[in-house]
């Protein structure tokens, strides 16, 4: 048990440095982030390429997979070999997606509203508003970013605390245990 609290302490402390790190430099921690999709993309194609090429013999589709996989790489290492780039695709793909989110929510609502219920038009500004915030933040990509990294060091910051709370939580559960272990082995048996 011990070195489980002194592995949770060690990734505490590194995580709640790298969280802080993180909030200060946003910019380069969505930067970061976004080099590291990268990897997974190409990681991804590579994996990828290599199912494709072998399925060529026994699956009708397995063109496609091979084509899709190339294109995976080609994307990967565009986001390795430059950053900026990534974290700039990252954004665009994200507003995108709040953009659409935005119309289909509102499109949605009206659905919700013709078989009655009541709360469509809570829908229906969830949706508007997610669409104003999508145009807002396509003109804005790098406020988006630093907001994203912000969120990022957040994050991280987040799961360091947790990980203090959990060695506390550790103990407390290790006390009861022992608790209920002596009054067990103290009981008298008839």
């Amino acid at each position: 048990m011990k070195r489980v609290n002194i592995y949770l302490i060690l990734t505490a402390l590194l995580l709640i440095v790298l969280g802080v790190v993180c909030i200060f430099n946003p910019g380069e921690a969505f930067v970061a982030a976004s080099w590291l999709v990268g990897l997974l993309i190409l990681l991804t194609g590579i994996f990828g390429l290599l199912f494709g090429l072998k399925a060529q013999r026994f699956l009708p589709n397995a063109g496609s997979t091979t084509l899709l996989a190339v294109f995976q790489i080609i994307v990967g290492l565009l986001f390795l070999c430059n950053g900026l780039v990534a974290a700039e695709s990252l954004i665009i793909v994200f507003v995108v997606w709040v953009i659409f989110e935005g119309i289909s929510l509102s499109v949605l609502s009206f659905d919700y509203k013709k078989s009655g219920y009541d709360g469509w038009w809570i829908m229906l500004l969830l949706g508007i508003l997610s669409l104003a915030l999508g145009i807002v933040a396509l003109h804005n990509p790098t406020g988006v970013g630093t907001f994203m990294g912000v969120l990022l060091g957040l994050g991280i910051l987040a799961n360091g605390v947790e990980r203090i709370v959990a060695v506390f939580a550790l103990k407390r559960i290790q006390n009861r245990i022992r608790d209920l272990h002596e009054s067990a082995t103290a009981m008298p048996i008839d």
